[in-house]
């Protein structure tokens, strides 16, 4: 169950299907997400009013009310709301992100990881909340203003995986939607530690299986920036499908590296059919897309 579901199940638990907010977003593909958020960061509440909206969208049987216009709503969800909103937030899937190598970063790769561990909160926001992500085996000094509700050294619970490009096991569909527990080495790739996921978890003590996401047998092209991972756990996760995923968040150099790999096997043409790659990427290889 995501966050938004959490809150959709509470609103018609107690007979309410219509609310007013003063402004929304949309979180991912949801806007009671990001109410959802609202109420657990910010601690917005509930309040009984007749306040005048206009009609922003309709979720889960749950009409969603914004801005000015001309539809009473008798609910409102705000920071001055009187009465608690209780959402039995999801607990799994938690990601721990480790900083057990943190030392070994020089100052710009230290730069870049906080960096992707900010971006990771925002992919994790999109289907759930901060309590989700733990940060382990952080330096002294480390803070974040950001990480005021993040949690810090969680152990892992249930069935719980390792991320690593170089594990002995291959990601399925099955077993990230079985995995409560995903441990991600706060690794920056530019290192050049080939086995840095295994030194991190003996380090910090994980024994877990090691698993590759992979794209057709191989890791070349797929994302290997944290939150990048995250989002495609997350999004396989809660129904979708893993090679899908994969293709839609690769960045144009995921996609020309795959190429390259491809082409020096031969299989080129076919890769290039369900790859995808923009203009742009088939100019570098020296391809003409009407050619392609």
């Amino acid at each position: 169950m995501t966050l938004a579901k959490s809150l959709s199940y509470f609103l018609k638990k107690n007979g309410i299907n219509e609310i007013y907010v003063n402004k929304v977003k949309r979180r991912g593909n949801s806007y009671l997400q990001d109410i959802a958020l609202n109420i657990l960061i910010k601690d917005f509440k509930l309040k009984e009013t007749e306040i005048l909206g206009k009609l922003k969208a309709e979720e889960d049987e749950i009409k969603i009310f914004s801005g000015k216009g001309s539809e009473k709503v008798n609910y409102e969800i705000a920071k001055d709301g009187k009465r608690d909103i209780i959402i039995d937030f999801p607990k799994f899937p938690v990601f721990i992100i480790d900083l057990s190598l943190w030392n070994r970063h020089s100052e710009e790769e230290r730069n870049r990881l906080i960096v992707q561990i900010l971006c990771s909160i925002n992919s994790i926001r999109k289907y759930l909340w901060d309590y989700n992500l733990s940060i382990n085996n952080f330096p002294q000094g480390f803070s974040l203003s950001i990480l005021n509700k993040v949690r810090f050294n969680v152990a892992p619970e249930g069935n719980a995986i390792i991320l690593n490009p170089y594990g002995e096991i291959e990601a399925t569909e099955e077993l990230i939607r079985n995995t409560q527990t995903f441990i991600i080495g706060g690794i920056i790739d530019r290192s050049g530690w080939k086995y840095a996921t295994y030194e991190m978890a003996k380090i910090a003590k994980y024994a877990f299986p090691h698993v590759k996401i992979a794209l057709r047998g191989s890791t070349v092209g797929v994302p290997d920036r944290i939150n990048k991972i995250i989002e495609i756990i997350l999004r396989v996760y809660y129904g979708e499908k893993l090679e899908n995923v994969i293709l839609d968040l690769q960045s144009n150099a995921d996609k020309f590296n795959r190429l390259l790999v491809e082409k020096q096997k031969g299989n080129l043409k076919e890769a290039i059919q369900w790859l995808k790659p923009s203009e742009k990427v088939l100019r570098r290889l020296g391809i003409q897309s009407n050619s392609a």
